[in-house]
């Protein structure tokens, strides 16, 4: 089973954070979307014919600024070029794109679950993100949403922004969780090369918060999303509990999102777009990954010349069972689901050794993670506060590989 991403590279205006690549050239859209068709059809000519698809995501960019024409088109060549059996098809929207003919329109055309950019409902906050949209313009996209045909949909906050206070934190979250949104994204601010708002801060002109004080908002947003009912499920995603007949612990999670955490191949088509192929591995793991262009004009130009797969797989890296491994310990223990001892030998044909064991004993004995289990290794919430510095710490212990055997116990 594999995911698919479309990436939609258009934006109104830059947001000082930002390092996704985008163009502000809106009169090309039309061509982009002439051309992601011809992608698509491309993609669906090669070895990704083989896989079925179990998820679709737009995003971007702004996948909001394509008119419901665009995203129909889109839609309709993805389900003739590939095997769908979609569980979930997300569409990130941006809240100055919204209205309630447009998110009829979507839930029409079949798009299951939204994704939203709020940030912040701060005014001085949006001011200095360089937000299209503004508190007013967030709030009534929000109660679009919540009156909308959308029983799954997602809103994003980012804390830890310079001149972001703690009672800036509490306001957005008890402001957005009166939306009640089944799942909410609150990320902590990464300062990224090569965006307006690093340069800001090697000018001086900018001073990114002390990591106590971020640490301190991202507990504040923790503690309220819990109170209202969130299950803290990935470091920075909190899902509310399901409906009626479904499973109150998954139904609202991110399902997209969820397969990159799982290690599961994906496809990504357009400008910039990453993809993870999986080889066979019956006998040992391995698979590679690669991006497209970061150059809408470059890339126009080489679906038009449809010049084979190749073409499009940017920085190629092949990956061995150790890399692999190594990838899903990260991103595994970054999920309350945490890591089976299992999986990594039957997976990936590698053990931990006793030193990574005792590196876990030093995690259960500071409270970092869950205690009493034989099978797996899982974060409790002050793990996964600090899952990073962790993981780096661990991951720099060599993990030991066997394949002779890939059903052999772990001792």
């Amino acid at each position: 089973m594999a995911g698919l991403y479309l990436h939609i590279p258009f934006c109104q205006q830059a947001c000082s954070y930002c390092d996704f690549y985008f163009s502000t050239r809106l009169q090309r859209v039309d061509e982009f979307v002439d051309a992601m068709e011809l992608r698509i059809q491309q993609a669906g000519r090669s070895r990704w014919s083989s896989l079925p698809f179990r998820t679709l995501y737009l995003g971007g960019g702004t996948p909001s600024i394509l008119s419901l024409a665009h995203v129909e088109r889109l839609l309709r060549t993805v389900h003739q070029s590939f095997t769908t059996q979609f569980d979930e098809i997300t569409f990130e929207l941006n809240p100055e794109n919204s209205s309630k003919e447009y998110l009829d329109g979507l839930e029409a055309l079949g798009i299951t679950r939204l994704s939203v950019g709020i940030q912040s409902l701060q005014p001085h906050i949006l001011t200095f993100m360089h937000r299209a949209h503004d508190r007013e313009t967030a709030l009534r996209c929000l109660e679009e949403l919540v009156g909308s045909r959308f029983t799954r949909w997602s809103a994003d906050l980012i804390l830890g922004n310079p001149g972001q206070t703690l009672d800036d934190v509490n306001a957005d979250v008890t402001s957005l969780s009166m939306f009640e949104p089944p799942h909410i994204s609150a990320y902590a601010l990464m300062l990224e090369e090569r965006t307006r708002l690093s340069k800001q801060v090697a000018l001086g002109r900018i001073q990114m918060l002390d990591g106590d004080l971020v640490a301190d908002q991202m507990h504040v947003a923790q503690s309220h999303l819990r109170e209202a009912g969130y299950a803290r499920y990935e470091v920075s995603s909190f899902a509310k509990q399901g409906v009626p007949g479904e499973s109150e612990n998954t139904y609202n999670r991110a399902v997209h999102n969820s397969r990159y955490w799982d290690h599961q191949p994906y496809l990504g088509l357009g400008p910039s777009a990453h993809s993870l192929w999986w080889d066979d591995f019956s006998s040992q793991a391995s698979g590679s990954r690669w991006h497209e262009v970061k150059d809408l004009r470059a890339w126009l130009a080489t679906v038009s010349e449809d010049p084979g797969e190749e073409a499009f797989q940017i920085d190629l890296e092949h990956l061995d069972p150790v890399t692999l491994a190594e990838e899903r310990i990260m991103m595994a223990l970054r999920t309350s689901e945490g890591l089976t001892f299992q999986e990594l030998s039957n997976r990936y044909q590698v053990k931990l050794t006793q030193t990574h064991y005792d590196h876990i004993d030093q995690w259960i004995a500071h409270g970092w993670a869950v205690p009493g289990l034989t099978d797996r290794v899982r974060f409790t919430d002050l793990g996964l506060d600090r899952a990073d510095a962790l993981l780096l710490d661990l991951l720099s212990i060599p993990l030991e590989s066997h394949s002779s055997n890939v059903s052999e116990s772990l001792t």
